[in-house]
């Protein structure tokens, strides 16, 4: 059981911090008692002293117990009252220092941990007691977490009292919430450098970090509409791979009030500029952070692999295989809930179980080659959801989890990530007719893959009758194709239509090389595009997470050449703040992180103010 181990740390940890300020009180009050100030003054501040100091024992039961490893739920079950043990394997009473006691108090006060302070001047004890409620509105403590934009907080309220009897009482209170979100939350989640710099406006909403640092520009307007963007390495005010400081970045100073401050480009407002922390501190409260302003790096998770034999392969529920290496035409393997269905089938063996959903296409990913063809295999959604699949068997994953490989595609193996080799072959996969999904998915495969025109897109402001589903697509890489994208005409630029995507994109990409100034594509291509999309509309509600770099596919970006910008709109969904509606997997994947703990609005309070009675009559200070 998880409490023994977990409760000894956790009181070790905090005994030792508390003795340590138990030490520096009583130092304080011995150097009140040796200063020339009256009487009244001196308890009077040996009692403010006895009460900063209930309150600095709130902060470490607080913060250990949100802070606490082994908490992976984004909601974890945290009590400071009552004799049920929480999430963090601890009763209240267990969190009690040892030189302090829990009371399960009366129905009129709230339960409280009380200590002595010994006045050895005086020698009489200074009585003092704390408590740690619940402040939100839900009265149930299950479900008193409060969801915002892509994290969850829960509000507290901390009181603590100090008094010796007959001669004085002082009484504090301030507010606290904990925060939490996962990595999964974040609209824009990058292990590597983040490169922000679209041509057309482009408009971004939700959490966005970067692991190394993040490069903002725009030969337009990128607005970022953010409760928080943070680099664990530094933040500039250009590009990355030259000096250029263009068009206009705004960013939002509090979430959603329509207030955006600009990040200006002369003199440059980044972390070069001397006067940095100040100014982004004063400029967007707190919202914007790299290093300098306490930004660190976040742990993505470990995806595992995703080759064959690996952990998606090992767990998924719908498992297709194409033996295309040495077969022409490819043979097939599928898997339901690990159970083979074919073995080495043809496609119209295969497509007996799968109602006609699968078939062979090729095309140009001119990204990738502009002289030969991709061979890809491409899955219709729509007929693949209908329940009464051959054999009257429904081969939608019962999990969720459906895992797709292809043995002729060949990794990108010279060792010169900037340059592709053009040893490579690329070959995938592609999704059609996936505007509404039969159900939850999480599409994964170690190839490349296309989606074709509007996916999983939403039919309803009512989370009832809307027929989105929570999905993610992992991939090496991944193509977004229009509604009007044509397999017989990708030899040429052809014109896309307004297209919408709703899911998270996991996946890789190619870096940008400082020396030759060759541009990865940067945030704005991260799905990537092969269609003129110029005066169209690329919206996306979702996340975007670069975990790894592209093994696959690996071609260059350059622009004009296969592609066109279209103008951008994407958001974190708003859906996903629902717990219940994460992709398939992804609770696993992408465990809880803590944000930390905020403390605000610390005041001085009477009497009349407080929850935490006084045995005895005293003087108020």
């Amino acid at each position: 059981m998880r409490s023994d181990k977990q409760g000894s740390a956790l009181i070790v940890v905090v005994t030792l911090s508390t003795l340590l300020l138990l030490a520096a009180i009583a130092s304080s009050m011995s150097a009140v008692s040796n200063i020339g100030i009256t009487d009244e003054e001196k308890i009077k501040t040996k009692l403010e002293f006895a009460c900063e100091s209930a309150l600095n024992r709130a902060r470490a039961k607080v913060e250990e117990s949100f802070n606490n490893g082994e908490l992976a739920e984004l909601e974890p079950y945290i009590l400071f009252e009552g004799s049920e043990s929480d999430d963090t394997g601890l009763s209240s009473d267990e969190k009690a220092f040892s030189d302090e006691e829990f009371i399960e108090a009366s129905s009129n006060e709230p339960d409280y941990y009380a200590f002595i302070v010994q006045d050895t001047e005086e020698d009489k004890p200074i009585y003092a007691k704390y408590a740690i409620t619940y402040n939100g509105n839900d009265p149930d403590f299950r479900n008193g977490w409060e969801r915002g934009q892509a994290s969850t907080i829960f509000p507290m309220k901390i009181e603590a009292i100090a008094y010796m009897p007959g001669y004085g009482w002082i009484g504090m209170q301030e507010e606290a919430h904990a925060k939490r979100s996962t990595l999964f939350m974040y609209n824009i989640f990058f292990e590597d450098e983040l490169e922000i710099l679209p041509g057309p406006n482009f408009n971004l909403k939700g959490l966005i970090h970067t692991n190394k640092d993040m490069y903002l520009s725009s030969n337009n307007t990128l607005s970022i509409n953010t409760d928080s963007m943070t680099a664990a390495g530094e933040m500039f005010r250009r590009r990355m791979n030259n000096t250029e400081s263009l068009g206009t970045v705004k960013i939002s100073v509090e979430n959603e009030d329509g207030s955006y401050a600009t990040m200006e480009k002369s003199p440059r407002e980044d972390s070069t500029n001397s006067n940095w922390i100040n100014l982004a501190t004063k400029r967007w409260k707190g919202s914007v952070r790299d290093k300098h302003l306490g930004a660190t790096r976040l742990d993505p998770p470990d995806l595992g692999s995703f080759e064959p034999g690996g952990f998606y392969d090992k767990n998924s529920g719908f498992g297709l295989t194409v033996h295309a290496k040495d077969n022409n035409p490819p043979l097939y393997t599928l898997t339901i809930n690990q159970i083979p269905v074919v073995s080495n089938a043809t496609l119209a063996n295969l497509n007996t179980y799968l109602n006609d959903a699968v078939k062979e296409v090729q095309f140009y990913d001119r990204r990738e080659s502009t002289s030969k063809k991709v061979n890809v295999t491409e899955i219709d959604l729509d007929k693949l959801g209908d329940i009464s699949g051959g054999g009257g068997n429904k081969v939608w994953a019962d999990n969720g989890l459906f895992y797709l490989t292809r043995d002729d595609a060949v990794k990108d193996k010279d060792g010169n990530p900037y340059s592709p080799d053009p040893n490579r072959v690329v070959s995938g996969f592609k999704l059609s007719n996936g505007s509404e999904l039969a159900d939850a998915a999480t599409f994964v495969t170690n190839n490349t893959m296309y989606l074709k025109g509007d996916f999983n897109i939403h039919t309803s402001e009512d989370p009832i009758a809307d027929d989105w589903k929570p999905c993610a697509v992992i991939a090496d890489a991944i193509n977004v194709l229009s509604n009007s994208w044509s397999d017989s005409q990708s030899s040429s630029m052809r014109s896309a239509s307004n297209t919408t995507y709703n899911l998270v994109f996991v996946q890789g990409n190619v870096p940008t090389n400082e020396t030759t100034g060759q541009y990865s594509g940067g945030l704005e291509n991260f799905p990537r595009m092969l269609e003129s999309w110029s005066g169209k509309n690329l919206n996306i509600n979702g996340g975007m997470m670069q975990l790894f770099r592209s093994q696959y596919s690996t071609g260059n970006w350059s622009y004009g050449n296969y592609y066109t910008a279209p103008t951008r709109s994407w958001a974190a969904e708003e859906r996903f703040s629902d717990l219940n509606n994460f992709p398939p997997m992804f609770t696993s994947l992408f465990p809880s992180v803590n944000n930390g703990i905020i403390y605000s609005n610390w005041t001085k309070i009477s009497q009349d103010e407080t929850d935490l009675v006084t045995d005895e009559p005293v003087i108020i200070y």
